[in-house]
């Protein structure tokens, strides 16, 4: 029972300072995905993440608001794409892909995680298309 413990806590811990906790907001995640750094995924539509090795793939990018999302997941288990504090929330099984049309989101940052591998994050810096 100890040991379980333990390692729960472990994984609460690094689920924790993975995230940023946040939902949209205009200042660069506690993860430091910024424009600097963010792969420009902007002159991209649709535009492609893969779910590889429990990462996404950019992990950090900057897309337009209405651009359609291709999500490949090459893991062998389901994972999301859940977009923090917004509508955006896609199941992907293993091996698949799945194709969501434009969120249109409001320009801003946004941190997503898998909520069934929490500690698999990213950030999206969403500019207006």
């Amino acid at each position: 029972m100890r040991r379980t413990t333990v390692v729960v806590m472990v994984a609460a811990l690094a689920a924790a300072s993975c995230s940023s906790g946040g939902g949209g907001s205009s200042s660069p995640s506690a993860g430091g995905c910024t424009a600097a750094t963010a792969t420009d995924l902007t002159g991209d539509d649709p535009f492609t993440i893969t779910i590889q090795n429990y990462t996404y793939h950019p992990s950090c990018f900057m897309a337009k608001n209405n651009s359609t999302i291709v999500i490949t997941n090459k893991d062998g288990v389901t994972h999301t794409f859940t977009v923090i504090g917004t509508g955006v929330d896609v199941a992907i099984d293993a091996g698949k892909t799945v194709t969501k049309p434009g969120a249109n989101l409001a320009p801003a940052t946004y941190d997503f995680h898998c909520t069934i591998h929490p500690q698999i994050t990213g950030t999206v810096i969403v500019v207006a298309g």
